[in-house]
Formats: structure tokens, sequence, C-alpha cells
């Protein structure tokens, strides 16, 4: 009898634990968490080693910028983290998880961002690039 009622709660707990719809992904780089020297390791081996995180669920906090590529016609978004002594920044793109209009709906230059978003390349021209894709931003 136990183990009939043990097994109907197990069942209700399992039917019940995962909402249709969720996409809660687990962050596999936390650089936000990380002090200045280590992000700053991290993204530049993240840059020169791109394969090695290709699908990884990263987390950064850094200063907001953008850059207009007139040639394009389009407009980049980066995180960009200084190292420890302020010295030197490594920074990565990203692009919004939901389409914003620029100036509108992001934060103004300089101002600190953390996104979460996958780690990807992107080919532009006969280079590629990394990206942080699906970037969920906010200003915490």
């Amino acid at each position: 009898m136990y183990k009939i009622i043990l097994s109907l709660l197990l069942a209700c707990t399992v039917s019940f634990a995962k909402e249709p719809g969720a996409t809660h992904k687990k962050i596999d780089i936390n650089l936000a968490r990380m002090s200045g020297t280590m992000v700053y390791a991290q993204v530049y081996k993240m840059v020169t080693e791109p394969a090695k995180f290709i699908g990884k669920r990263i987390k950064m906090k850094g200063i907001f910028s953008s850059y207009y590529d007139y040639e394009t016609k389009k407009r980049f978004y980066g995180c960009v983290i200084a190292d420890a002594l302020a010295c030197c920044s490594q920074g990565l793109a990203f692009e919004p998880a939901k389409d914003r209009k620029f100036p509108d709906d992001f934060p103004d230059e300089g101002a600190e961002i953390t996104i979460i978003g996958d780690f990807e390349m992107e080919e532009y021209g006969d280079e590629a690039y990394p990206i942080i894709r699906n970037a969920k931003m906010s200003n915490e």
C-alpha cells in the first residue's frame, strides 16, 4: 500500500516539476562571479580558442558598448570587461534575445550591464568572430 502511494506521489511530483515551455538552461560559465583578472583571462581564451566554448551558456557583467558599421548598415553590441588594473579590456559581442530598437531599448553607452546567452561564432566576410546569441540583458 505504501509503495503505491509513494509511486503516485512521485509520479505527480515529476509531472508537475517541469512547466510546458520552460527553458531554464544552466549557466556553464559565470564570468559575473570571477575576479577581474580571471574574467580577462577567460574571455581572452574564449576569443582565441572559440571552438571549445560553442554552445556554452555564458553570464557576464561589463560595460555596454555599440558600434554601427556603415558598410553593412548593421549595429553591433558588446559587453566589455576591464582587467583588474583597468588598463586592458576584453569584450564579447552579443545579439539580444528579443528585437530592440536602438537607442530607445538599450542602456546608455558605458552603463553596466549583465548578459546571459549562448556562445556561438558568426561569420563576417572571410572571418568569424565569437558572439553571445539570444542574450538576455539586464542592469543588475
